[in-house]
């Protein structure tokens, strides 16, 4: 094969793109990693953690695929918890603090040790498909049509070097035509101290697409000596904590805490006060942020009723003093930041080392790929993370191990790996991405998914690694332990029977106290009987679940009516009323279709019509009585 000339090239080495070019490696091509700064491969630009609520069910996906993200954070943890236990197992989360410069170490480490990957440094600036002899009626409707397609797409580099692939993966994050914002300051770069991608914007319109700005932000870190940790609540992690991928045995690294503090009204008075200069309220800003991660001055706005909200103060690192102050998401000047940190008991002393911002950044708008991650328009070229609207770690990472996957797999002309709803939490996030086209920063939720008692994070290994084994993104040895784990748990739940199946999921019967009772769980290993009490308490949930699934797919077609009041129906997500009230949608089905319309708003959304229903034909029982 020529210098420059690969079977895929993957712009960008953050999270998306990491986890794209280690899947194509993995499955035998020849893989350029393109960044513009080597050693930022892997970098977590905000929160140093992985995952929260669905964000862990992504990256446990993500795992059972083979993918990397979930090894580095048992690898550099220094916090674990499991979200969620107050509820059942479907809604456990789990998340990880890490070393943020140990995580990037560690991705650094795996990208250039894996067999198949050429990190390459420099910056894309374009495009060039002028060789691609492939019609958009060749990949509109079936992705397979390219699967022996030979042209290649030209990447160009500022320093006037060119790469080709047949396949190329964009993984540009928050870098396109980005512009940070702190208060009246504008500095071009999609992270403090790196610099914006210019040219690629520009050559993506050039061939015919779409693009949207979107807006995200990061907090002020301050030094951990200045803090008045006295004045804070301690949140230890979990003992002994539960590792994020199913390849590791147990976390044997000590732990450290976070802490949580508040706002405060003096602190919200501050920020009102300075409103004039916040980029998002006086027009410097005027992109969309994400709605499930808002800025403090956003919070302070929307929420005039609350007196204080919720900080967390998360350490950056084992070897490093400086603390992410999480919930302190903000684009106001520094004085006012200054401020608003004084009026705040605990860190009225804080020494500020990094001070918050916002980010500007071009979308392609994700209408225009297809369930593979390919453009609809350009046949080859593949985007993940960002750059399709999404927001997190975790979703970009979803989105490269397919992206990655399908890049691959489809240059050997074999079948790409599409992930149904009912599959996975990834496959929602594609669908939702693809179909809904979701005109804000899109994070996952377990109300996004229909089928979320099936979707756990317990359970990804055993939904997605034989999957990933027949695909060849994981060893067959790996898979086949996965697939000897499975026939423990289903003979455990044999043994059971239907009574005690039936005791555990109507009377709640916890593990510890079914695991006498069970033939042979009391001495199976942890996990084995864990997912076995699971699949016990969930077997007639699961039967009902399909069922409410399947009347509202019955039902799509029921008309809403004119004179509904979306904004009365306080049980449906602020998101949901929002955008349903703005797009008037005509029948259920139309609703369910919406962005940001979630499966338990359409649940809800159809209770309340069958409520009105009742209570229409029980007015006119009443008036011909």
């Amino acid at each position: 094969m020529p210098a420059n000339s690969y079977d895929v090239i993957v712009v960008g080495a953050g999270h998306a793109g990491i986890e794209a070019a280690a899947a194509s490696a993995r499955l035998g091509c020849r893989t350029a990693l393109v960044s513009g700064n080597l050693d930022t491969i892997g970098k977590m630009s905000c929160n140093p953690s992985i995952g929260g609520v669905a964000k862990g069910q992504l990256a446990r996906e993500v795992d059972a695929l083979g993918g990397l993200m979930g090894l580095a954070t048992d690898a550099t943890g220094i916090q674990f918890r499991l979200l969620g236990l107050s509820k059942g197992p479907a809604m456990w989360s789990p998340r990880a603090q890490c070393d943020k410069s140990a995580y990037a170490a560690w991705m650094k480490n795996a990208v250039e040790s894996l067999p198949n990957i050429f990190p390459v440094q420099g910056e894309a600036i374009a495009l060039d498909v002028s060789d691609v002899r492939c019609s958009m009626s060749d990949v509109a409707h079936d992705p397979r049509d390219i699967g022996h397609r030979t042209s290649d797409i030209g990447l160009k580099l500022r320093d006037g070097r060119t790469l080709t692939a047949p396949r190329v993966v964009l993984t540009t994050g928050t870098f396109l035509q980005s512009l940070m914002h702190q208060g009246e300051a504008k500095t071009q770069g999609g992270r403090m101290g790196d610099q914006t991608a210019v040219g690629m914007s520009a050559s993506l319109v050039a061939l015919g697409l779409r693009l949207i700005r979107h807006k995200t932000g990061t907090p002020c870190r301050v030094h951990a000596d200045s803090i008045r940790w006295d004045l804070c609540t301690e949140q230890p992690g979990d003992e002994p904590a539960r590792p994020f991928s199913f390849r590791t045995a147990a976390i044997t690294q000590p732990q450290i805490s976070c802490w949580q503090c508040y706002t405060n009204p003096a602190a919200h008075a501050h920020i009102l006060k300075n409103l004039h200069r916040a980029p998002m309220y006086n027009g410097q800003i005027d992109s969309v942020g994400p709605r499930y991660c808002p800025s403090i001055e956003d919070k302070v706005v929307r929420f005039k009723d609350r007196e204080s909200h919720h900080l967390f103060l998360e350490p950056e690192g084992r070897t490093t003093k400086e603390i992410y102050v999480n919930g302190l998401s903000t684009s106001l000047p520094l004085d006012v930041q200054d401020a608003v940190l004084k009026d705040i008991p605990a860190l009225a002393n804080a020494h500020v080392l990094r001070y918050g911002y916002a980010v500007e950044y071009d979308v392609v708008a994700p209408d225009q790929i297809d369930h593979t991650l390919q453009s609809r328009t350009v046949p080859g070229l593949y985007f993940a993370g960002q750059i399709n609207g999404t927001s997190g770690y975790e979703e970009a990472a979803a989105q490269g191990i397919m992206a990655g996957a399908n890049a691959a797999l489809t240059l050997g002309g074999r079948e790409p790996l599409i992930l149904s709803r009912a599959d996975a939490y990834i496959g929602v996030l594609i669908d939702d991405l693809v179909t809904r086209c979701p005109d804000e920063p899109y994070r996952m939720f377990t109300s996004r998914a229909e089928h979320r008692l099936h979707l756990r994070s317990d359970n990804a290994d055993r939904r997605l690694t034989p999957l990933a084994a027949r695909c060849g993104l994981v060893d067959a040895a790996h898979a086949d332990a996965i697939v000897t784990k499975a026939a423990a748990i289903a003979a455990l739940v044999a043994r059971a029977g239907d009574d005690l199946a039936r005791k555990v999921a109507g009377e709640g019967l916890e593990l510890a106290d079914a695991r006498p009772l069970v033939p042979g769980m009391a001495d199976a290993p942890d996990a084995i009987a864990e997912g076995a009490w699971i699949e016990m308490r969930y077997a007639t949930y699961l039967e009902r679940q399909q069922t409410r699934i399947d009347r509202l797919q019955r039902h799509r077609d029921l008309v809403l009516p004119a004179d509904l009041h979306i904004h009365a129906i306080h049980t449906i997500s602020t998101e949901g009323r929002v955008v349903m009230a703005k797009r008037k949608p005509r029948t259920l089905g139309e609703a369910a279709s919406l962005p940001g319309v979630t499966q338990v708003d359409v649940e809800t959304l159809y209770a309340a019509m069958q409520s009105r229903l009742r209570r229409d034909r029980n007015a006119e029982a009443n008036d011909v009585d």
